[in-house]
């Protein structure tokens, strides 16, 4: 519902709230939110069930994956901030990609992604990602590719 037909709803339930004999104002302004409430959930509901549960289903996708690799990047430039150690940092990462639901996460691409995210945020120069422990161990492999391309992005 757009903004100018909510304001007209609200004020057409104001008007006849208003008119109906033996209610106060206040009580009218608070069933007629409680009624714009209720119908713009059911709006919402009409909204998600015509446009299909698969969009519905690839936003929630989209949105968990957006947590994830924010949640990747966090950690990663609490890695780096705090020099944890490479056997603490994978034991936190992987506990962040079983909280998401993903099992096996060095097979996931958006989570080096996530860690280029990171180790950018954190102010690593681009060129000093391979002095990293951990990412030392991984330089020239396409894990340490995507660590780059989220650095960029």
């Amino acid at each position: 519902m757009s903004s100018g037909k909510y304001y007209v709803y609200i004020a057409l339930l104001l008007v006849v709230s208003l008119s109906q004999g033996g209610c106060s104002i206040s009580y009218s302004l608070e069933k007629s939110s409680d009624s714009v409430s209720a119908s713009l959930d059911s709006i919402t509901s009409i909204s998600t069930s015509s446009s299909g549960g698969e969009e519905s289903e690839e936003r929630k996708v989209r949105e968990t994956a957006t947590v994830y690799e924010e949640d990747i990047a966090a950690v990663t430039v609490l890695y780096v901030s705090r020099e944890k150690n490479n056997d603490e940092f994978q034991r936190k990462v992987a506990s962040i990609a079983k909280n998401h639901g993903i099992s096996d996460w060095e097979q996931d691409d958006s989570t080096f992604l996530a860690m280029g995210k990171g180790l950018r945020r954190a102010g690593v120069a681009e060129d000093s990602i391979g002095n990293l422990s951990y990412f030392r161990s991984i330089v020239g492999s396409s894990k340490y590719a995507e660590v780059l391309k989220g650095y960029r992005q």
